[in-house]
């Protein structure tokens, strides 16, 4: 019988589905230092779950402080839906989307 991981060291993956972001979002902030991290076995990259709280707390800090400024400037509304993204962004979009999609299929057409 296994002994029972301790939560006190989290893996990518799971700190990726607390986040809700990418893995490679996650690697991504442990290579560039921004996320406290150690290798195991000169490999497996392992998060400590203090390193993970401290992100989260800054952010939380710096959320907390500006919500109302934060809000207006980033396009959300009050209740916190997305309204429309600037004409030349949803062009952007729209052409990677029509690109990547397989030959014979189209676009749903938006209301």
């Amino acid at each position: 019988m296994t002994p029972p991981l301790t939560a006190a060291v989290l893996t990518p993956a799971l700190v990726a589905a607390r986040w809700g972001c990418s893995e490679r979002h996650v690697r991504n902030m442990a290579k560039r230092g921004d996320l406290g991290h150690f290798r195991l076995g000169g490999k497996l990259l392992r998060i400590p779950l203090s390193a993970v709280e401290e992100i989260e707390c800054q952010t939380l800090m710096k959320s907390g402080s500006s919500t109302e400024s934060a809000s207006s400037r980033s396009g959300e509304t009050a209740n916190g839906n997305v309204t429309a993204l600037a004409p030349l962004t949803r062009a952007k979009l729209d052409g990677l989307r029509l690109r990547s999609m397989p030959n014979g299929l189209s676009r749903k057409a938006e209301p």
